[in-house]
């Protein structure tokens, strides 16, 4: 290929470079197009069309743009340079690992229960609410296993001797240890706290393994309620695979992060996480590098006791224990159906927050253990970790594309050594080439314009905790994301801010750009690309300002979208209708029925379902909320609970993981990309209106320096040109 690429590179003039660049992408999308494009030999033969596009495009960027035209122009073109060389690299990187993805499938357990191993369910929690807990923790103790081989942990890092000795907050770490003692006793699992805070999350998980015995430990976050079958669709494998270290599952949220929340009812919107969940872990999986995303997954004891039990020299202490057992041969899986229900950060801090843990640790992992020179791994495993380290580079990349065509059109630093005809013929048929592979690996789990906007999103905020990671390595500590969290009113997050200087020094460029082209013709080319690129960077800076609205959340517990048969009777008429259920929650349930009588406020009310095992369910509730849509009464009703159990609610609620499949298939079914994109400009312009007095005092400063340096600038341009 290096050969075929060289050769067209040397040979060809630019108008048969263009005709090579564009045929390359044309069959590249046709191909892509095919019913038979996810088969594998035409899934490689994608994938090496899009690999020639980009060796094409970076040999031709490293042999003939790179001129030397002064300090400042060649130490800017040179960061641009390697901003692309990043990217290039990811994009390759992605390319080889989601060559042939891999999709696992539970096994089934065997009729003799004297050969199953022992499993310890650890549920450790810091600061969360004991309403989360104890749903977690009664979901667990329903899970289909033999009963005598199950043994569920409440691990308490809120209640420790350390904490209750404080002598300004430890009447608050004893009230919670009593209260989470008394849950433990009332549940029937049991309570392990200890002295101190060390090593965060790791610390309490290790801690608790020198007091259980366990041969199989599943780890649940304490907002993570399992499902009645994850022990039966994961230890199986354990028992298939005397080597396997880990089974890992999807983290599947209840709740949209607070960018999806924005979306609601505009867009089907795919979480975050999906791309991860749904793709890249399945194609980290035949190269035997899917990895422990602590919580949702199942580990064998005997190999964690090898490396010391969870891992702590980085913050991202699961992915770090997961690359010392593989260095050590040891294999995992990954089977993609979700068999958790967790909550995402509610609010734009906390969403920051957990972002930049994330980031700080694979930086570490990156920095501290090195992968590509690790021993014990195989090469794609190398490139694997390589990929999940340095992937979390992309914030400094996207602040280099977001100044670079601005500092050109204002300060007159020259970036890039190109003309519009060597652009089209090698930089475009690149860059849409990885747009259409983005969507063929990720069509069914992230939007391509959403991608775009996550990583916008984060991009400014990471860049401040990346360097701090980088100056020092062992500083970062493990920070608790918070969940469960309520939001009074909708407002516009002061997280903005950043993103209104973008937009600020974005449209002062293009205004110079205006300027400069009636000035200076001969630059005309240059300054369309260039001006070409601003616009869409303000664009994207917009559209990233419309997502950072707060949406009011005022629920404690969330309803999930689903669907089902029910019977509703009503004890006032005496009368049995038939119905579908709409929504659930830990409250209530929603449903849709045809009433011939008008209801009585505060309606009495018995439904009765059942969940996908068949197994019956009966709940007595009132009916808070109606209104009628086409001759269907969608009808909002209300547990009462001192009627019903509440272990009956959450078996019913989370218990089943086809309902979580159904909701994670219909999450998967994209579309308004249009209305998505149209709506967050509106936000965006929203946002604007609302910092107006920021954006009025950035906007007038910048106009007075525009005045001061206009002509100096202009002066500068012309006096070099020949």
């Amino acid at each position: 290929m290096f050969y075929a690429i060289r050769f067209a590179s040397i040979y060809f003039d630019i108008s048969e470079q263009t005709i090579v660049g564009w045929g390359s992408l044309a069959v590249l999308f046709a191909l892509t197009r095919l019913p038979a494009s996810q088969k594998q030999p035409v899934r490689l033969t994608i994938i090496m069309l899009g690999a020639f596009l980009g060796l094409r495009y970076i040999l031709w960027r490293t042999t003939e743009t790179l001129l030397y035209t002064g300090p400042i122009d060649f130490i800017s073109m040179a960061i641009l340079y390697m901003a692309e060389i990043y990217a290039i690299s990811i994009f390759f990187l992605g390319m080889f690992l989601n060559a042939w993805p891999v999709h696992h499938q539970p096994l089934l357990l065997p009729d003799n229960t004297d050969v199953l191993p022992a499993v310890d369910v650890f549920i450790p929690t810091y600061n969360e609410s004991d309403e989360i807990i104890r749903v977690t923790a009664i979901a667990a103790t329903q899970i289909n296993y033999p009963k005598d081989k199950l043994r569920i942990w409440i691990l308490d890092d809120g209640g420790t001797a350390q904490k209750r000795a404080h002598p300004e907050t430890g009447m608050n770490a004893w009230e919670r240890h009593i209260r989470l003692r008394r849950m433990a006793k009332d549940l029937q699992v049991g309570y392990i706290t200890r002295n101190r805070n060390v090593h965060a999350k790791a610390g309490n998980i290790n801690h608790a393994m020198d007091h259980t015995q366990g041969e199989l430990i599943l780890v649940l976050d304490c907002d993570h309620v399992p499902t009645q079958d994850i022990l039966q669709n994961t230890v199986g494998h354990f028992l298939a695979d005397p080597k396997l270290f880990l089974v890992q599952t999807p983290h599947f949220f209840i709740n949209p992060t607070p960018i999806e929340k924005n979306l609601a009812g505009v867009a089907n919107v795919q979480s975050e996480g999906d791309m991860f969940y749904r793709t890249i872990q399945t194609g980290l999986d035949f190269w035997n590098s899917s990895y422990f995303c602590g919580s949702a997954a199942l580990l064998r004891r005997s190999c964690l006791d090898e490396v010391g039990g969870i891992c702590g020299t980085t913050i991202t202490e699961d992915a770090e224990t997961a690359f010392h057992l593989h260095s050590r041969g040891y294999n995992s899986i990954y089977i993609d159906r979700p068999m958790v229900c967790g909550l995402s950060p509610e609010s734009y801090d906390d969403y920051v927050t957990q972002r930049s843990r994330w980031a700080q640790g694979m930086i570490q992992l990156f920095l501290l253990n090195n992968p590509i020179m690790a021993t014990g791994l195989s090469l794609p495993q190398r490139l694997a970790y390589l990929n999940s380290c340095f992937f979390w580079f992309f914030s400094l990349a996207r602040f280099i594309y977001f100044i670079a065509p601005a500092m050109f059109l204002i300060f007159g630093i020259n970036i890039y050594n190109a003309s519009w005809l060597q652009i089209q013929a090698f930089a475009l048929p690149y860059v849409l080439s990885t747009f259409i592979l983005m969507h063929f690996f990720y069509a069914k789990s992230r939007n391509m314009m959403l991608s775009e906007i996550y990583e916008c999103v984060q991009s400014l905020f990471l860049i401040p905790a990346i360097i701090d990671v980088l100056l020092h390595p062992h500083k970062p500590t493990f920070k608790v994301t918070p969940k469960g969290q309520t939001i009074e009113r909708e407002t516009l997050s002061p997280l903005s801010a950043p993103f209104l200087v973008v937009i600020a020094t974005n449209t002062v460029a293009l205004l110079l750009a205006a300027y400069t082209w009636y000035q200076t013709p001969v630059m005309r080319n240059v300054i369309a690309i260039t001006a070409i690129w601003c616009i869409y960077n303000l664009y994207l800076a917009l559209v990233s300002l419309g997502t950072f609205w707060e949406r009011k959340q005022i629920r404690n517990f969330h309803r999930i979208d689903t669907r089902g048969m029910v019977r509703a009777t009503f004890p006032r008429m005496n009368m049995s209708l038939e119905g579908e259920v709409r929504n659930i929650s830990l409250t209530g349930i929603g449903i849709a029925i045809k009433l011939p009588f008008p209801l009585a406020p505060q309606e009495r009310i018995v439904l009765e379902t059942e969940d996908s095992y068949g197994q019956k369910f009966r709940f007595e509730a009132k009916i808070h909320r109606a209104f009628e849509h086409d001759g269907i009464h969608i009808c909002g009703s209300e547990f009462i609970m001192n009627l019903i159990s509440f272990q009956e609610v959450v078996r019913y609620v989370y218990g089943d993981s086809v309902r979580w499949q159904n909701v994670w298939h219909t999450q998967a079914q994209t579309g308004g990309t249009a209305k998505m994109v149209w709506h967050f400009i509106k936000l965006g312009i929203k946002g604007l209106r609302g910092s107006s007095r920021i954006l009025y005092g950035m906007t007038l400063g910048g106009l007075h320096w525009l005045r001061r340096h206009i002509r100096l600038h202009f002066f500068q341009i012309t006096s070099s040109l020949p």
